[in-house]
């Protein structure tokens, strides 16, 4: 399998849990989200909610990318809902955003999955 698995639409999936992420991630906290995540996407496909995030450094997206590594070894789908105007920029810029879809919000993103034969929400 390829670092980063583009054939996602192969993945079996069980439905979609939304991970709800705020303040800051930062070196301090972004060990704290990406736990959070992939202890989410071992058991289904995951919506990270980042509606409440006020800032992101290298650590975050860092730990971000890590997520998507962790929930495409698992087979499940990993999608960013409101993600900071820095974010989604800095994923532009990596050309991360073909792997890494973000979405205007949670429910967008709920209804990407779904409409793709994915599965409900938790």
């Amino acid at each position: 399998m390829a670092v980063l698995d583009t054939e996602q639409d192969q993945f079996v999936c069980g439905g979609i849990t939304v991970v709800e992420l705020g303040g800051e991630i930062d070196i301090a906290t972004a060990e704290e989200a990406f736990t959070r995540i992939t202890t989410a996407a071992a058991g289904s496909c995951v919506v990270v909610d980042l509606s409440a995030v006020g800032f992101i450094d290298a650590s975050g997206v860092n730990a971000l990318v890590r997520a998507l590594r962790a929930a495409t070894k698992a087979r499940h789908h990993l999608l960013l809902a409101c993600p900071p105007r820095q974010l989604s920029r800095i994923l532009d810029v990596l050309g991360l955003t073909e792997v890494l879809p973000t979405h205007a919000d949670t429910a967008a993103a709920v209804a990407v999955h779904e409409e793709a034969g994915h599965g409900a929400a938790h």
